[in-house]
């Protein structure tokens, strides 16, 4: 029997800590809670109808509950939005259910009217001191998106209805993913829309041949509005199909390999495809940028996308020409080409710097945040995605948050297969403690290929539950991992446990960073790990070694200590844990003596200071 419970202002509420405070501290890894969420659980689900917010907006949640625990259950739920570790603010319903009984409860609640700010919220099923079951949340109350963006893409556009649209991108919206990558939506490079403005044709054919449909493609746009999602157009900056000539783009505006404009630069495309070759067009050209910015502009002008998604082919050789024999560092045409093509189309912009070729000169331009594809021809190691965050924050005078585009498990993408679990958890550890975000899921569920529709590879119930507490905690905290933080050298060790600072295989890395009022320290397990490697080709990586009643030495060297906190997106979904702590003054600060109960893929110890 299925009911829809609907409340409104009727809901109980009050503020403080909670009515369990006497619960006995329990931790439940993310693969355990999904097991006993499905198979014997009461509340079945808890997310948002929306991936960002407004400050003041009405954050609007649904509370699925199925009751699995094979008796009637009277009792009641106690919601809590947490900012960090305090509790803004907290809510009761009661709630009956026969046994086997499903029910839909939906929840209101307004948001804080500061901007830029992450919330946990927690619901728990009680009696009294008993918690009977426990879900999380996330909500991100933010005015743009850019300041945090949770970036993911669609790739399949084809006949479907508008509620099937919907459902697609509901599933993405638990994710909190708050925009969307458009991924080779377009008919031709040259000619992204096919036809004229007031005479579009009801499908085309993308570059692999696909159909495209474009009702498709603006009912997601649609959808995506409807969740607060920004919609990127992906296109390439510089490319045209070999025949480039009939749509009156010239030769002249081309990138050769040579001073007498013989050879121009393509790239090649798999037979059977749409074009032979993708001609590489000088992105300071004047008549080119003028030729795809009105392009673009006739996109606009039918579909309403928010951003502007610039892909590049990454490094071309060292010898680049014009079409006159001069010679063109590829890499210093993008800042003008950005901020032109920003002003003359009135949209956001996101640039892929590939192998961060060229990061220099976009970090210059009036980009959203940054973006690299990063490959491990180059960025081989865990440490490579904490440099590529630190590069970018470098650059940009710490305006500037990244995401990284990271392919896992490349090597086993070309059959059906799963995903490892152990190493996309400990890759999106690596990013995320670093302070980026990680391009990674969409409308086929997870990448492991730079062709997005490549779909082989699909994640286990166990990984799509690790991925919603992952992505709920980059929201949760995200004041804590991606707000204009500072590296500091603080000597963190783990009695008997190996450490490094560079994410050493079989070691726990461990580093550092600060703000105003906050220290906090990240801890990414990669004990017992064999490799530094974060791509798993293979697909075959153990779980790194669990550790239980870590003794953690840190030094706070200015400020006055209040209290130390845990949170882990692997425990209790991401629930702020007050630490047992003792502290000792010696010459170089508050030495603390910390007692972190476990360790699976990632801890953040976080310090309030005064």
């Amino acid at each position: 029997m299925k009911r829809k419970v609907i409340l409104g202002i009727a809901i109980a509420l009050c503020l403080g800590g909670g009515s369990f405070t006497a619960y006995k501290y329990k931790t439940f890894k993310a693969d355990e809670a999904a097991k006993i969420l499905s198979s014997n659980g009461l509340i079945k689900d808890v997310y948002t109808d929306k991936s960002r917010y407004n400050p003041n907006d009405t954050v609007n949640f649904k509370i699925e509950l199925n009751n699995k625990l094979n008796k009637n259950y009277k009792g009641i739920l106690e919601v809590y939005f947490k900012h960090l570790n305090k509790t803004i603010e907290k809510k009761e319903i009661k709630v009956s259910l026969t046994n086997n009984e499903e029910k839909t409860i939906e929840l209101s609640w307004i948001a804080p009217q500061e901007d830029y700010q992450g919330y946990l919220v927690e619901v728990y099923a009680a009696r009294g001191i008993s918690v009977d079951d426990h879900r999380n949340t996330a909500v991100d109350v933010s005015s743009t998106w850019d300041k945090f963006p949770r970036y993911g893409y669609l790739v399949e556009f084809p006949e479907q209805t508008k509620e099937k649209t919907a459902e697609v991108i509901d599933k993405i919206n638990k994710f909190h993913i708050n925009g969307l990558q458009f991924y080779d939506w377009q008919n031709e490079h040259q000619k992204p829309v096919p036809g004229i403005t007031d005479n579009i044709p009801r499908s085309w054919k993308d570059i692999a041949n696909r159909d495209i449909y474009f009702h498709t493609v603006k009912d997601y746009i649609d959808a995506a509005h409807s969740k607060n999602m920004k919609a990127g157009n992906y296109n390439l900056i510089y490319g045209a199909y070999a025949d480039y000539e009939k749509d009156g783009v010239k030769p002249e505006w081309g990138i050769y390999k040579d001073e007498k404009h013989e050879v121009q630069d393509t790239h090649n495309i798999p037979s059977g495809w749409a074009t032979s070759s993708l001609a590489v067009f000088n992105p300071s050209n004047k008549e080119w940028q003028n030729y795809i910015y009105n392009k673009e502009k006739n996109v606009h002008k039918v579909l309403n996308f928010d951003v502007f998604h610039m892909d590049t082919l990454g490094f071309r050789g060292n010898d680049t020409y014009d079409y006159n024999g001069n010679k063109v560092n590829i890499p210093d045409t993008y800042t003008d080409f950005i901020n032109n093509a920003k002003k003359e189309m009135g949209v956001g912009v996101v640039f892929n710097t590939v192998n961060r070729y060229g990061l220099e000169q976009v970090a210059k331009s009036d980009v959203d945040f940054l973006y690299s594809e990063l490959w491990p021809s180059d960025f081989p190691n865990y440490y490579s995605f904490k440099e590529t965050v630190d590069k970018g924050y470098e650059l940009t005078g710490g305006k500037k948050n990244t995401v990284i585009a990271a392919y896992m498990n490349y090597g086993r993408a070309n059959m059906p297969g799963e995903f490892n679990e152990h190493s996309v958890r400990l890759t999106d550890a690596a990013i995320f403690a670093s302070g980026g975000a990680h391009l990674e899921l969409g409308d086929t569920g997870m990448l492991a290929k730079e062709y997005f529709p490549n779909k082989n590879l699909t994640m286990p119930q166990s990984l799509v539950a690790a991925m919603r507490s992952n992505y709920d905690f980059l929201v949760a905290y995200e004041n804590l991992l991606r707000d204009g933080l500072k590296d500091i050298n603080n000597i963190i060790e783990l009695e008997g446990i190996n450490t490094s600072s560079n994410g050493t295989q079989d070691t726990v890395w461990a580093f550092a960073k600060e703000k105003k009022g906050y220290e906090v320290v990240q801890m990414v397990n990669l004990l017992g790990m064999r490799r530094p490697a974060w791509r798993d080709d293979g697909a075959n990586y153990n779980a790194p070694t669990f550790k239980k009643d870590l003794k953690l030495d840190y030094t706070v060297k200015e400020g006055k200590v209040k209290g130390v906190y845990l949170a882990s997106p692997d425990i209790n979904g991401g629930k702020s844990i007050s630490l047992k702590y003792t502290t000792k003054m010696e010459s170089d600060g508050e030495k603390l003596h910390i007692e972190v109960p476990e360790l699976q893929y990632w801890n953040m110890v976080y310090i309030d200071k005064e």
